[in-house]
Parts: structure tokens; C-alpha cells; sequence
């Protein structure tokens, strides 16, 4: 029943969250008590020319490890000209986002864990408000995650403005 609860959920919280750029769907396992979630994203093509998008903001974000949806909030923000921020699973302790590069529409995170560094690395939408990709654990193993930047009316600095 738990696995049928969460399986609900993830497919009720991407598509409300992640309608028009990535669905969720649930793929069926061999084993009646076994489940898997697929992440597709379509994020489609970066944004020509024009400066990069501004990271800054919450992002709700749903990773899948091992087959089990793990939700959770993102807080991204500037140290400087640079970004970090935290990431929050409901199911764990907050971690530290060591570092955030954005290169056209790639974007790469470090962070940090008791057993070492994880990393991601995605893709970012063209209005830089989703992002999706690929976790990688310290001991290799590989998971799908994206996270989507909640709407927000406050209006930081461009990462170029902070590095003046």
C-alpha cells in the first residue's frame, strides 16, 4: 500500500508540478511489489545569445533512488558571484550544495554528504525555471532527478551583476 501511495503521488506531483516540460510515468515491474518511475525530460533547446538564467529561488525536486520517489525543497542562492544553496529531502537530513556551474543550458552541482560528494548533472529548461538530469553517487550508482523553480515575485541580481 505505501509503494502504491508514493507511486501516486510522484505522478500527481510531476504532473502538476512539471506539466509542459517533463512527464512522469510509471513503468510496469516484473514483480507485483516492485515499482519504477521514468524521468523524461524535454527541456528543450538553451536560449540563444542572452545572459544565463538566474538559478536563484526554491525549486521542489523529485529523485528517484533505487526505484523510490524522494521529494524535496532546493534553496539555491548567491555566496558572492557564485551560487550554493541546500537541498532538503523529506526523508533526510539537509545537505550542502558545495557548488553550482550553469554552462549554456548544462548545469553541474556538487553536494555534499556524509559519505562524500554527489553530483548532479542536467540540463536546464530555456527559461531556466527546470532542470533535469542524472545523480550520481559517491559509489557510482546512478538515479534520475528534476526540480522545478517555484514563481516567486522577488527579483535578485543577475549572477553577472553580482560579479561586478
Amino acid at each position: 500500500m505505501n509503494r502504491l501511495l508514493a507511486l501516486a503521488l510522484a505522478t500527481a506531483f510531476a504532473a502538476t508540478t512539471f506539466a509542459a516540460t517533463a512527464c512522469v510515468a510509471p513503468a510496469a515491474a516484473a514483480a507485483p511489489s516492485a515499482q519504477s518511475i521514468a524521468l523524461n525530460c524535454n527541456t528543450g533547446a538553451a536560449a540563444a545569445g542572452g545572459e544565463a538564467p538566474n538559478l536563484h529561488g526554491h525549486w521542489d525536486f523529485l529523485m528517484v533512488p533505487r526505484g523510490t520517489p524522494s521529494f524535496g525543497l532546493m534553496s539555491i542562492g548567491f555566496v558572492g558571484a557564485d551560487y550554493g544553496g541546500s537541498l532538503a529531502p523529506v526523508r533526510t537530513a539537509p545537505v550542502v550544495v558545495r557548488r553550482i556551474a550553469v554552462t549554456g543550458n548544462r548545469v553541474a552541482m556538487v553536494v555534499a554528504s556524509r559519505e562524500g560528494d554527489v553530483r548532479f548533472d542536467g540540463t536546464l529548461s530555456a527559461k531556466g525555471d527546470v532542470m533535469c538530469g542524472t545523480v550520481t553517487y559517491h559509489g557510482g550508482e546512478t538515479f534520475p532527478m528534476i526540480a522545478h523553480k517555484r514563481p516567486s515575485a522577488y527579483q535578485s541580481p543577475s549572477q553577472a551583476e553580482r560579479a561586478r
